[in-house]
């Protein structure tokens, strides 16, 4: 009588702060109902015969149907239990006439081994009930919270506890589902008994939209005896996707008292710092062993760890889904129901292409509330530039008129895109789905492996494209080619290098970027309208030369033909005014340069390893030059002239780069012997020291190597020769004397 009034009612409350109703050992007609079952042993437990009737029954429940049994000895140890000590052996000889004796004796012994829990006087029953309910709740549902209680609930109640006292207010952000609404569960179901008020609004948004603001409120607090009184609360407002819903429902609340809790949860950080939130909590997916563990219940209905212990498929699968619960536990449950996991590389080809109706949900859900400019963003990252540098994809989706210094920003905010090691990365779940949403389905191709078509919003007009020129014959689509008016990005590559014959020859109107590794003919097409390409992107081609004639060049802004070792001319880049980076770096066989002295908005021009061109222009005074191991920022009176390597400088001049008069020529290398002769480069002086030395060789030169110096100084205003060896360094300007 003692533990149904005291310990019991405890026990029930932490339960159903869980969301699970217990029900006890006099209501027999609801029990058998029941998907667990706890026996609370007590030094007097089996002085009822009945009791111990009841007790074989549940084990019997426990062979038969796998029932989860529990055991919680109060207030005494279960070796009382095992060896039948103290009341429990006096009991059993009361009970000696009985023929069940042997069958109570089988049961106790069983339910001592398994795992149970012992209260002790030092403890509250408080306190104790909240261990066991947590337990036995992972028991009863072993898939739902797998790294919460372990890992982030003790670091979210120690953020709690950091907080200033007053009402205390902590959101969950992260990608959809990364288990925010677990974690808010949890972090209520540990902590609604403090509260004198607790409520907990699941999908908030939508709720919100279909109920109202005074529906949703009445729902939660109509029944509150006194709503003007302060009182402390425990909020829970799930899925918030406008800040605007929360501050409308707040104020329509009862006063909250100090010490009062607000969580609230959302997939955009963005919104939970407009709500004015004490901290953020970003919910991390789960580690290693924690995905093994969910997936593999999913998957076998039991705990297998590590990799000798799983298929390859199943590993295959664990590291797409990079510790997201959701995924994890969609694909095993997908898997089991198949029924194979074999090395099945269809199957896993399938997962990732294919995304099951419940991630679609949650994913698309984030994609809809996108602004059109982000939505845009979004699949074309999806499609075209996952793992690329952020620097790199802007510039691109600036030229495609795009606003990606926003859009990109706001995508990590809202958990769809993260970036790493200044590189865009996307979760494969999101990305399957992003990819369903933007494919193509107008051409039957965009179906086949090595292909990704982005349509315009909401049309299926073709406006980017990714080909594997290497599977696809070009002359299939040739024709569909020519009639994609919108078609903006063009992305053509090789996975098989033997068959990089193949190539387009004719490119559609309107080309605003081409990427295109190992081109294989000569020239590009001459019929190949220019006036709104951007960038072009062609390294390790087999160009000779881009066309024969002149075309409009006047938006492009970046070439890039790096390596392409057959090209021996590009004299139609000086008529693209707006060009700001031509890379033309390992052109062996390159000729000549164009003029671009006209090309006000040149920045950077590589021709490292350039070794035949014949020829070389004035450049604009802004322009950085790049050649093997130097770096030039201008040939001119007002620039720099920046020496890497001074041996490979001097070398270099018997192919010049810039014509210097031979006394400049003769005293650089007079310099450079004087510099060899320095044996131990560690113990050269200082800077002044080491810069009145080369002073005082200077005035030991001939009064012509003095002149020399004059006219440098003139030419070649600011010149300097720093060799790549950072222990010597000289600017050889100014001071004569």
């Amino acid at each position: 009588e003692t533990l149904r009034c005291s310990f019991v009612p405890h026990l029930s409350a932490a339960f159903g702060r869980k969301g699970v109703s217990v029900v006890t050992a006099d209501k027999h007609d609801q029990s058998y109902m029941s998907i667990a079952s706890i026996l609370i042993f007590s030094e007097n437990y089996v002085s009822s015969k009945e009791s111990l009737d009841e007790f074989v029954k549940t084990i019997q429940r426990r062979h038969e149907e796998g029932h989860i049994v529990t055991a919680i000895f109060y207030r005494f140890s279960r070796s009382y239990v095992q060896e039948q000590m103290g009341n429990f052996s006096q009991a059993f000889l009361e009970h000696c006439t009985s023929d069940q004796v042997s069958q109570w004796r089988n049961a106790l012994a069983e339910i001592t081994s398994l795992p149970g829990h012992e209260t002790s006087i030092s403890q509250s029953d408080y306190e104790s009930t909240e261990n066991i309910a947590r337990d036995l709740y992972k028991k009863i549902f072993p898939n739902e919270r797998i790294g919460i209680y372990s890992r982030m609930l003790p670091d979210v109640e120690k953020l709690i506890k950091k907080q200033q006292r007053g009402v205390k207010s902590i959101g969950f952000w992260g990608m959809p589902g990364i288990g925010k609404t677990k974690l808010a569960q949890a972090l209520f179901d540990q902590k609604s008994g403090d509260y004198e008020v607790i409520c907990f609004v699941y999908n908030f948004h939508e709720t919100l939209r279909k109920k109202g603001l005074y529906g949703l409120l009445q729902e939660h607090f109509k029944n509150l005896p006194n709503q003007t009184l302060q009182q402390r609360v425990l909020l829970v407002l799930d899925d918030v996707k406008n800040n605007l819903d929360v501050e409308s429902f707040l104020s329509g609340l009862v006063s909250f008292k100090p010490e009062s809790l607000i969580i609230v949860t959302s997939r955009d950080k963005q919104v939970l710092s407009q709500c004015g939130l004490n901290q953020i909590y970003k919910v991390e997916g789960l580690n290693k062993h924690e995905a093994q563990q969910l997936f593999s219940r999913g998957a076998l209905g039991k705990d297998v760890r590590g990799k000798n212990l799983l298929t390859e498929l199943s590993t295959k699968v664990i590291e797409f889904a990079n510790g997201n619960p959701l995924a994890l536990q969609l694909y095993g449950e997908e898997l089991s129901s198949l029924g194979q996991l074999n090395e099945n590389e269809t199957l896993f080809l399938k997962l990732k292409t294919d995304p099951s109706e419940k991630i679609v949900e949650v994913v698309k859900s984030s994609y809809y509330a996108l602004s059109d400019n982000e939505k845009n963003i979004l699949v074309y990252i999806a499609f075209f530039f996952t793992g690329t540098c952020v620097d790199c994809v802007s510039k691109l989706l600036q030229d495609l008129g795009f606003f990606p210094d926003i859009g990109i920003d706001r995508l990590v905010e809202n958990s769809l895109v993260t970036i790493s090691k200044n590189r865009l990365e996307m979760h494969g779940m999101i990305q399957a789905v992003v990819r369903e949403i933007g494919r193509c389905r107008k051409l039957k191709i965009s179906e086949v492996p090595g292909t990704s078509f982005k349509c315009l919003l909401g049309t299926d007009d073709i406006e980017a494209i990714a080909l594997d020129a290497s599977i696809l014959n070009p002359d299939s689509i040739l024709s569909s080619l020519r009639s994609m008016y919108n078609l903006s990005f063009l992305k053509i590559y090789y996975s098989d290098l033997e068959k990089h014959q193949r190539a387009l020859k004719s490119l559609p109107y309107g080309l605003k970027i081409i990427h295109w590794e190992n081109y294989p003919l000569q020239s590009l097409p001459q019929d190949f309208n220019t006036s709104n390409l951007v960038e072009l992107y062609m390294p390790y081609s087999q160009l000779q030369t881009l066309w024969v004639g002149t075309k409009s060049l006047k938006m492009l802004k970046r070439i890039n033909l790096k390596y392409s070792q057959n090209l021996r001319e590009v004299d139609q880049l000086s008529e693209a005014l707006n060009l700001e980076e031509i890379d033309l770096c390992g052109c062996k066989n390159l000729q000549s340069f164009p003029v671009v002295l006209k090309l006000q908005k040149l920045r950077v021009v590589d021709l490292s390893d350039c070794t035949q061109i014949k020829s070389f222009p004035e450049f604009p005074s802004t322009v950085e030059l790049k050649f093997a191991g130097l770096s030039i920022k201008s040939t001119f009176s007002q620039g720099t002239l920046i020496v890497e390597n001074l041996h490979e400088f001097l070398d270099k001049q018997r192919k010049p780069l810039i014509e210097f008069p031979d006394y400049v020529l003769d005293f650089l290398k007079n310099f450079r012997s004087k510099q060899e002769r320095v044996t131990y480069p560690e113990v050269v002086e200082s800077s002044p020291t080491f810069k009145r030395r080369m002073c005082q060789t200077a005035l030991e030169m001939s009064r012509s190597l003095q002149r020399g110096l004059t006219n440098l100084n003139r030419e070649y205003d600011g010149f300097k020769i720093r060799p790549l060896e950072n222990w010597m360094y000289t600017k050889l300007k100014g001071d004569r004397s």
